[in-house]
């Protein structure tokens, strides 16, 4: 039996520093390389005569900031994200391509307007630069990465893994496994078979809560199986890595991605949605929004409180518990629309004329101001501007027994507002949270910032129409 999570944070998990500090040494290198080629190669050409090698002001101001440069791009690539997944393939291929691009963006930014004899020297300024770079960049890298990659094969940074599949298939992979090099790599700390995850497929969910877990393999034949599409949904929701032995899930071919594993060909069926950098870009535009929506929408968030606390009686705001991100429960905060206590000892959902809606309440649903503090839960981190309901176990149990690919809303925090809000609205019942999980689905499938904007201009369009249900 494995141990269950641990509260500590792995080893690898600050390593990500480690990256930063030498990819911003490499930057002020080569920044320095290319200044002193431009003081002892381009001007002295330019001008005839020697030229002072001595830093200025701008020197140093560009020291500081072309790391910074390089750092956001870095991010937005993923490139400080998870370092156990690097290799050094994939670093020389993100340095080439940042360098490219990057490089190409600074150069038209900074240097394109000195004044040159030919345009041979902004071809050379921009080769010794880029190369500089570009070389020192994978150098450290280069080094770091080695360290990674030897940690994982060594057993020390292992990936947790979990076996879903017939017993007999479960068996043969572990066999295969063995015999590979590098399998110190896997750390496998459970074998699931079919025949008891279908007699309760909420044992798997139950365990990943107890389990910190990296990978998941099926083994097993999925295609049409509805109770192993069921794991997969559950899988996928509690940020699992999805690995299928190839041919285990042809009907996705077309979908998927294939990878090899320390010799062992496997189909990676994680779905990438948001890379690591525009999830990152995500986050900060949910903590910028939300922190000026706070301050800026203050005046109105006093005036709502004041009308729901002369409005009835009761506190003011409402808190529940809800499913975020990978199942984790959280406390989402509301302006209370009801009576007080109005729900009693059973979980129950409000209709348009729930007699227990006040009548503040009732303005502040079809306004959405009610939703207004929930701002405060997006810059904890427990939601986001958009993104599926959030709903409370209660009711996602009841879901889940008709529709298990519920669970894939997991993968991504809950947010504010959502497509399958601005298109369905409020669910008074089971059979509606099913029809409207159809939008979020489709919003999960075809994730990305521009969506989300979209999503967010019909909201406001809804509030100021005052067509919220």
């Amino acid at each position: 039996m494995a141990a269950p999570k641990a509260s500590v944070r792995p080893l690898w998990s600050g390593w990500w520093w480690r990256y930063l500090l030498l990819d911003g040494v490499a930057a002020a290198l080569a920044w320095t390389t290319l200044f002193l080629f431009r003081k002892t190669v381009i001007e002295p050409r330019r001008f005839g005569m020697d030229i002072d090698t001595t830093p200025d002001e701008n020197f140093w101001l560009a020291v500081v900031l072309v790391p910074l440069f390089w750092w956001s791009v870095y991010a937005l690539m993923g490139m400080y994200a998870d370092v156990r997944r690097r290799h050094r393939g994939l670093e020389v291929r993100q340095v080439i391509r940042a360098s490219a691009i990057g490089g190409v963006v600074l150069f038209f930014a900074l240097l394109l307007d000195d004044v040159t004899q030919t345009h041979v020297d902004h071809y050379q300024t921009l080769g010794v630069w880029l190369g500089s770079h570009m070389g020192l960049t994978l150098l450290g890298r280069w080094f770091w990465t080695s360290k990674v990659v030897g940690h994982v094969q060594s057993g020390a940074w292992a990936f947790t893994t979990i076996l879903v599949g017939r017993k007999e298939d479960n068996a043969q992979f572990l066999k295969e496994l063995e015999e590979t090099p590098g399998h110190a790599g896997w750390e496998v700390l459970a074998s699931m078979s079919e025949a008891e995850l279908e007699a309760d497929l909420g044992k798997l969910g139950r365990w990943l809560d107890e389990h910190a877990l990296d990978r998941a393999v099926i083994t097993t034949t999925v295609s049409k199986r509805e109770a192993m599409l069921g794991w997969v949904a559950v899988l996928e929701g509690k940020g699992v890595e999805l690995l299928v032995v190839p041919g285990a899930f042809d009907y996705m071919a077309g979908t998927v991605r294939s990878t090899n594993l320390f010799g062992i060909p496997l189909v990676n069926l994680s779905r990438t949605g948001l890379g690591p950098g525009m999830k990152a870009l995500k986050r900060f535009v949910d903590i910028v929004v939300s922190a000026v929506a706070l301050v800026l929408l203050s005046p109105i968030l006093l005036l709502v409180a004041w009308s729901v606390k002369r409005g009835s009686a009761g506190p003011v705001f409402y808190r529940q518990e809800r499913l975020g991100l990978h199942g984790k429960p959280f406390h989402i905060i509301k302006f209370r629309t009801m009576v007080q206590d109005a729900e009693g000892a059973r979980p129950q959902l409000s209709s348009d004329e729930d007699p227990r809606i006040t009548h503040v309440g009732k303005r502040l649903r079809q306004t959405r101001l009610d939703e207004l503090p929930q701002f405060w839960n997006v810059l904890k981190g427990e939601m986001s501007l958009v993104g599926p309901r959030p709903e409370r176990a209660f009711f996602a149990d009841q879901i889940i027994q008709h529709s298990p690919h519920f669970l894939r809303l997991q993968q991504v925090r809950p947010g504010i507002t959502s497509w399958g809000q601005v298109k369905y609205g409020y669910a008074e019942n089971v059979d509606q949270m099913r029809q409207r999980l159809r939008y979020d689905i489709m919003y999960l499938e075809n994730i990305s910032l521009v969506l989300d904007l979209k999503i967010l201009l019909f909201t406001i369009l809804t509030v100021l129409r005052r067509e919220g249900k």
